[in-house]
């Protein structure tokens, strides 16, 4: 079971695999966190997490890889600032934080970017040490 304090640790961990490596530009990072400031209802920051998410999954299936990445990294950095207060809130975040960071991975190993490829799939495998896909990921880039 993960505690609270490891969910904290992973969304720290996410965001500084999101932010590192010049994946945005500061200024877009620091509007993001101010317009996710200014929301009044935590279910909005869901509801714009899964839209990121669908479009991400629209352009990757065009094939259009850097806008599908830029699109799963705006979740990804959404995801950070989800409250976890309940149960309820963890398995959601787990749920799609899963989903969102496999994507990241797969667009990953399409750009031929192993190593953040493994690292997303690595911290899929502590939410859910059981993904097939994780594995499966983790061990392509690891080949690579």
């Amino acid at each position: 079971m993960v505690s609270f304090q490891d969910y904290e640790q992973i969304k720290k961990e996410i965001r500084g695999l999101l932010i590192d490596k010049d994946r945005f530009d500061p200024e877009d990072t620091s509007c993001l966190f101010s317009y996710i400031d200014d929301l009044d209802n935590p279910k909005e920051l869901l509801e714009h997490i899964k839209e990121f998410r669908e479009d991400g999954n629209s352009f990757f299936r065009k094939g259009d890889v850097d806008s599908a990445l830029e699109k799963y990294g705006f979740a990804g950095i959404f995801l950070t600032c989800l409250a976890l207060e309940k149960e309820v809130d963890k398995e959601t975040f787990v749920n799609i934080t899963c989903v969102v960071l496999l994507n990241m991975a797969a667009c990953f190993l399409r750009k031929k970017e192993f190593m953040p490829a493994g690292k997303f799939c690595t911290i899929v495998l502590d939410l859910n040490p059981r993904s097939v896909k994780a594995l499966f990921r983790r061990a392509s880039a690891a080949m690579e």
